[in-house]
């Protein structure tokens, strides 16, 4: 910046954007700043302009400069982009003036500006940017500046009409192909726990693209520039202003809680956004904060969704097509437009039967409601209210809704529009509830609609490779049960404690006895509802342990109640967030499943569960590779028959050969990708805390241990495998890194380098502080296996913690037959099965593995 009006123009800015940042503090107006900072910028380019182009504002001829995008439209956050345009339409004098752009520019990020200038002529600004169709819809909110206003006004007056008119069907397209596809990355849903109020659906760019959708539907009708909110249903206008100045005073406040162009609302920023009371005065729990973000979120995305359906034309013939075909769907209460629903009959729709009829048929076919239909559902609500239904006559509407494939996406309608809460009132509770556990990815009610989508997946076989799960939902005698029961599930979330089980069983006792269930389907319900959570516990235990399996099925009972419990875990686990339920993870839940309906089916009391498998088994390997001979029997003499269920034929074929090549190579590694992850097994001779050095050394990579491993043989020859993650990529990335990875190991069992030595050159970064706090939880059980003592630890999720625990476990002489590791969020559930000389540990030895364990976990 030039010497003195540099610095002196700088001052300026930074005090009026000081000033502002007070002034917000004082009144919470983001709409005040977003004023406030325009006028402070244009005050600046202004006397920018002055100095480097001209010093007549209006001059010279032949050049403009032009507010584009937010700047344009006067809605400049204290840190968002300033889009300049200099227009021209001599490309000669834009060159002549080019040094002085340069250095306009250049003042203007001295002062911290985040500036994207551009240099267009008016014939760059009639053309069609289809690579880039935000450029052209940038300029429905040009604004002049400086410079020469007649080619302002061409622009304005005939460029941009002239192009809206030629393509604004296409342009529309364009917009929405963007958007739809940012909708779909952030999973088409208003409901994350951490939004983005910016670019999520429901935030800002959603009320800004119904802005310009309403503005170039209005010119292509008119032929003339009107207001965008005149183009908003009727409806939803003051709605929208009311959720649009709320979200714009978030954002202000994000920007000043980070000091940059932030605009995530991360767990910190609700907590502080609540406690300043930040566009909401109801208080300062940030849970009641959010549940309003999301009320003014709902009213964007409905808008935009709205202004969609009304102004982007039909893309594709193809698309029309199946239109039409859908409009084939019409009947005598409803038909089908391009796609939307519409009322035959609008003032049927004041009887409670045809009222939710309109939800039965969403739920059918899966089409969306048209506007005008929504604006009536709304408002025949209160009469519909009115009409009290009894309980058998809700169930009888609810159950309609929820047997059909779409009924995930009539309950979200429902939902939105208050009419779920009419049919099951108790549902309200948890209605934009956010539970902050740092796990689930969506709130309580969007988390519960999307189990039920999942569910209606496997029957339509959208959901390949469960094809076991989806054959079972087929043999189900009562389908609307297990949808119900997901219902409630989560309800008693409501109550804020850590026991949501308890309050979600009371609400879904009272629930069936309302909707007058037999007792027979209540119980079906309600054992559902209060074991919903034992699946996923059993699978955290060695499930090959027949003792796992059958205190699984004793609390079970049957084959329905199993399968009904099989497909309500896959749907709880799969709907926390899109990669909660992995392929291993879905791998044991089958495998628990099958395990527990053969224990069923056989009645099998103490034996094993499948106690000539190890024959089978054996004899397969036999076949396959007969030089193996003594090799074979000596190598699987000891080792559990958990081993062979773990283990395919081939991989202990392999197994043994490695076994075999401990004489020259004390230490044998295999390293495999595994369905996206990495999968490590080490066979190697038994020594004192041989598990602990393991997990260190994939510690000190930064690997992330997912789950993992351990046998041994009678003859001490130990075979432990892990699962982890890679989350540097140093693996993914860099093959060449492999051999390194896996001499690491040798290196360090070796004893050619210490664990601590190897941590120190691998130089992980560190972890990022925890957002929640872990309270840590040991639980010994001397019951659940015959075998072992069971240890569970639950603390807050740290890297190394395996190895920390499993050090411990090593210096109070315990040996680990199992480790089953798990992460939720960042929590850390590690369940270890424990010996001490081949039997279960004494109660001292508990004791005092209990003391050192806490002590450790401490720190």
């Amino acid at each position: 910046m030039a010497p003195g009006i540099g610095q002196s123009l700088k001052a300026e800015y930074l005090t009026g954007s000081e000033r502002l940042r007070l002034e917000f503090e004082e009144r919470r107006s983001g709409s005040a700043v977003l004023m406030g900072r325009t006028a402070l910028v244009d005050d600046l380019a202004h006397k920018l302009w002055r100095h480097h182009i001209d010093p007549d504002l209006a001059q010279p001829k032949g050049l403009a400069l032009v507010a584009i995008g937010g700047y344009g439209r006067g809605s400049l956050a204290p840190h968002s982009d300033v889009d300049l345009l200099f227009l021209t339409d001599q490309p000669a004098l834009a060159a002549e003036h080019k040094d002085a752009i340069r250095a306009m520019c250049q003042d203007l990020w001295d002062v911290r500006i985040k500036l994207s200038p551009t240099t267009r002529t008016l014939e760059d600004c009639d053309r069609l940017h289809r690579d880039n169709p935000e450029f052209n819809i940038s300029l429905l909110d040009a604004r002049p500046l400086a410079g020469d206003y007649n080619l302002f006004r061409q622009l304005r007056d005939q460029v941009i009409p002239r192009s809206v008119l030629r393509d604004w069907q296409e342009l529309v397209t364009l917009l929405a192909e963007v958007n739809e596809a940012r909708h779909h990355q952030a999973g088409n849903t208003i409901f994350h726990l951490e939004p983005n109020i910016k670019e999520a659906p429901g935030g800002l760019r959603d009320y800004n693209v119904s802005c310009w959708l309403g503005l170039l539907n209005g010119f292509s009708r008119t032929r003339d520039w009107s207001k965008a909110l005149d183009s908003f249903p009727v409806s939803l206008r003051d709605r929208a202003q009311e959720a649009r100045d709320f979200l714009v005073s978030v954002r202000c406040f994000l920007h000043y809680r980070a000091g940059r162009d932030d605009n995530q609302l991360n767990w910190e920023a609700q907590a502080a956004a609540a406690e300043a009371q930040i566009g909401y005065d109801g208080g300062s729990d940030a849970a009641q904060w959010m549940r309003y973000y999301y009320r003014q979120a709902r009213v964007l995305g409905r808008l935009f969704t709205t202004m969609v359906d009304e102004v982007v034309p039909t893309r594709s013939t193809l698309f029309q097509q199946f239109q039409n075909w859908r409009q084939r769907l019409s009947t005598e209460e409803f038909s089908c437009v391009n796609g939307r629903i519409l009322l035959q009959q609008p003032s049927a729709l004041l009887s409670p039967q045809h009222f939710f009829r309109c939800f039965e048929f969403v739920a059918q076919h899966g089409l969306k409601l048209a506007a005008s239909t929504a604006q009536r559902i709304e408002q025949a609500l209160p009469s519909v209210a009115a009409q009290e239904m009894s309980g058998p006559e809700r169930w009888e509407a609810l159950r309609a809704i929820l047997i059909r494939p779409y009924a995930a996406q009539a309950l979200r309608v429902m939902q939105e529009l208050g009419a779920l809460g009419l049919l099951l009132p108790e549902f309200r509770a948890v209605e934009s509830l956010v539970i902050r556990d740092f796990y689930h990815r969506y709130t309580v009610d969007e988390h519960t609609f999307r189990a039920v989508e999942s569910i209606h997946k496997l029957r339509s076989g959208k959901k390949e490779g469960n094809r076991g799960l989806a054959d079972l939902l087929e043999e189900l005698e009562r389908p609307d049960l297990l949808i119900l029961a997901l219902l409630l599930h989560d309800v008693g979330k409501a109550n804020q404690d850590d026991d949501h089980v308890t309050g979600s069983l009371a609400v879904s006792i009272e629930v069936c006895r309302k909707f007058g269930l037999p007792m027979e389907d209540e119980e079906m319900v309600c054992f559902l509802v209060g074991y919903h959570l034992d699946l996923s516990a059993a699978m955290r235990r060695d499930i090959f342990d027949p003792e796992t399996i059958h205190a699984l099925a004793e609390r079970v009972g049957s084959q329905e109640r199993l399968k009904m419990l099989a497909l309500l875990t896959y749907a709880d686990i799969g709907a926390v967030n899109p990669t909660s339920l992995s392929p291993w993870k879905a791998e044991n839940l089958w495998r628990v499943y099958f395990a527990t309906a053969n224990y069923l089916n056989r009645s099998v009391d103490n034996e094993p569960v499948h106690a000539t498998a190890k024959d089978d088994q054996v004899a397969r390997i036999r076949l396959l590779a007969p030089q193996l001979g003594r090799r074979l029997r000596d190598f699987l003499e000891g080792l559990p028959q958990r081993y062979l269920r773990m283990h395919s034929g081939e991989e202990i074929i392999q197994h043994v050969e490695m076994a075999s090549q401990l004489g020259s190579q004390p230490v044998q590694t295999n390293l495999k990708r595994l369905r996206g992850n990495f999968s490590l097994t080490v066979i190697t001779a038994d020594r004192p805390g041989l598990f602990a050095t393991l997990a260190g050394v994939l510690a000190s990579w930064g690997m992330h241990i997912l789950k993992a491993d351990a046998f041994a043989n009678g003859a001490g020859v130990v075979v432990d495998t892990f699962v982890f993650s890679d989350p540097f990529k140093t693996l993914e990335m860099n093959v060449q890194e492999w051999d390194r990875f896996r001499k690491s190991f040798d290196d360090v069992l070796s004893g050619a380098v210490p664990l601590e030595t190897l941590a120190r050159r691998r130089q992980i970064r560190k972890p990022k502080a925890p957002k929640v706090k872990v309270r840590t939880s040991l639980v010994f059980d001397q019951d659940s296996s015959s075998h072992s003592t069971i240890v569970e630890v639950v603390t807050q999720d740290r890297p190394g913690l395996a190895r920390r625990i499993a050090a411990v476990i090593a210096e109070c002489e315990c040996s680990i037959a199992v480790a089953l590791i798990d992460t939720e969020g960042e929590t850390a559930i590690d369940t270890f099965y424990l010996r001490r000389r081949g039997k279960k540990l004494s109660s001292d030895r508990c004791e005092k593995l209990k003391a050192a364990l806490e002590l450790e976990l401490s720190s």
